[in-house]
């Protein structure tokens, strides 16, 4: 049998269920990688950067506006001609074939026939999954583009120098003085409204659910009602208390305090009694005194080490010696062979943010110096993050 006769017959079958647990399915996704970079070319490698990955994503956000994967899905997501596509959105056949035939030749939609397709996991959750479809609109176009755009020209001009001041980074290169990522977010209901969607997708499809990997049903067993159970600090949407929820149904009403911006939980609506939502800015003093657990998800690296531990100490200022618990759940990097998941995130937060994902000996000098220590560290072997356990000295 030929390598190609080989290849075909080892990959028959293979999808993102055929894995036992996430962690196998990202390491199967970065063999298959190494495997198509090294059959690819240099010039194969840089069309797809430079041109093939651009318009994919100008495809799908084009599709997403037209309301394409949605109407699919009400349709009941049965194989459609780009006519038959076009006329469930009112949009022009020729305009439309364009672009599904594109996503077909990315395997992101199936051609059955000539001029016929079915959807793709991916594209029936764009058509029922009302936040995935901002991760291609504003947080794609306005963020990431326009900062990992300015990136390189940024690190020209500061002589190639790891960027560590918060006040001079790839933001200020491009607004001006004075400005900051999240002003730039706050600034545009849509930009603030498809970056929280994002963020919840981020959480929903890129992390282990923090209740899966600390065993919250410790927290319970002493937990003292007269105050709330977990305070959420930075806590977006709440997508990470919902999970401690649906764990826990039987907690109390008010339990669990969602804190952030009020910027930001204007836009937030909590269906459930037991989550109640507190304006906070993490910079000034923690106003719950006492809770069990003071939780941070994705917030520290977002801060230089300067800032994150100025926010530590906010939190350990609340903190009651022998109850209270913080949990970090953050990203590690490797020493040997990282995650591509967590460079990519690295680098995120260099051009947005000018900040740094961090190791595990970075993340104890860090709470060490807010005056806290790690108890422990809770992580699957081979997943992206962890959360860290730490109480005060």
């Amino acid at each position: 049998m030929s390598a190609l006769g080989h290849l075909s017959a080892a990959l028959q079958g293979l999808n993102f269920e055929s894995f036992t647990n996430g962690e196998d399915r990202l390491r199967a996704e970065d063999l298959l990688l190494e495997a198509l970079n090294r059959v690819r070319t240099p010039w194969d490698i840089a069309w797809n950067h430079n041109w093939v990955n651009l318009a994919t994503n100008a495809a799908v956000k084009t599709l997403v506006d037209t309301g394409v994967f949605q109407r699919w899905a009400e349709h009941g997501h049965k194989p459609q001609t780009s006519a038959e596509l076009a006329k469930l959105t009112d949009t022009d056949p020729t305009l439309i074939k364009r672009l599904v035939r594109h996503l077909a030749t990315q395997h992101l939609l199936i051609e059955t026939a000539e001029d016929t397709y079915a959807p793709t996991p991916w594209a029936i959750t764009l058509g029922t999954d009302p936040a995935l479809p901002s991760v291609y609109g504003t947080m794609y176009h306005e963020v990431n583009a326009v900062f990992f755009g300015g990136m390189p020209p940024f690190l020209k001009k500061i002589g190639y120098k790891n960027p560590t001041d918060a006040t001079n980074g790839v933001i200020q290169h491009l607004q001006g003085p004075g400005t900051s990522f999240f002003q730039y977010i706050l600034s545009d209901p849509v930009r603030n409204k498809e970056f929280t969607d994002a963020m919840e997708c981020h959480s929903k499809w890129n992390m282990t659910a923090w209740p899966d990997v600390f065993p919250t049903d410790t927290l319970l067993k002493d937990a003292k009602l007269d105050r709330p159970l977990v305070v959420d600090v930075g806590g977006s949407k709440g997508h990470d208390l919902e999970k401690f929820r649906l764990k826990h149904p039987e907690i109390p009403d008010g339990s669990l305090v969602l804190q952030d911006l009020p910027g930001v939980l204007r836009s937030v609506d909590i269906s459930s009694k037991a989550i109640t939502k507190h304006p906070y800015d993490f910079f000034t003093p923690q106003p719950i005194m006492g809770a069990h657990v003071y939780y941070l998800h994705s917030v520290l690296h977002d801060w230089s080490d300067e800032h994150a531990i100025s926010i530590l100490k906010n939190i350990a200022g609340a903190m009651e010696k022998g109850y209270s618990k913080l949990l970090i759940h953050e990203c590690m990097i490797n020493n040997i062979k990282p995650s591509p998941r967590t460079t990519t995130s690295d680098l995120t937060m260099l051009a947005c943010m000018t900040a740094a994902e961090r190791t595990v000996k970075e993340w104890h000098d860090l709470i060490a110096a807010a005056g806290l220590k790690v108890v422990k560290i809770w992580k699957l072997p081979t997943a992206v993050e962890g959360v860290i356990e730490a109480e005060l000295v």
